[in-house]
């Protein structure tokens, strides 16, 4: 489906291969308004016929015309989904809302999402006879750290 923008509403362009019809629909809105054309070149201008049209109508009736968003909208989740949402949004110091435009945001940037997490590693340590060898490992940041014990002198 293809898609138009015009004075703030979007519609639609399907092509019917029985017919060589290209019609649409304006989207987003209860009301229907459609448009058609054989001419794939003025599906456009049916289109934006078709708003000027649905305004015009509109304030014919004395009525307003339907806005295609408003902000608000319904999202339905499951019951664990909605408890973690909740909890998360609450230890963030968000409201649940802002956790939910958070999201969107995140999703609509096309930006990768990144995760930061920590590892914790063992230090392993080993002694020989004249040294001692300590291996750390943090954060992915491995080091060995070699100590020669002194020379011993032989006292005869």
């Amino acid at each position: 489906m293809g898609m138009m923008e015009y004075k703030g509403y979007s519609g639609s362009a399907e092509f019917d291969i029985d017919t060589g019809i290209i019609h649409g629909k304006i989207l987003f809105v209860n009301d229907l308004i459609t448009y058609q054309t054989t001419d794939g070149t003025k599906i456009k201008a049916e289109f934006e016929a078709a708003v000027e049209d649905y305004l015009d109508t509109c304030k014919a009736l004395d009525r307003e015309p339907q806005k295609p968003f408003n902000g608000v909208f319904n999202v339905r989740v499951t019951p664990g989904m909605h408890k973690a949402a909740a909890i998360r949004a609450a230890k963030d110091g968000v409201k649940l809302n802002g956790l939910v435009v958070a999201a969107l945001e995140q999703y609509l940037s096309d930006q990768e999402v990144k995760h930061t997490h920590t590892h914790s590693h063992h230090v392993e340590v080993s002694f020989t006879s004249t040294s001692m060898t300590r291996v750390e490992a943090t954060a992915g940041t491995y080091k060995t750290i070699t100590i020669a014990e002194p020379a011993r002198h032989a006292h005869h």
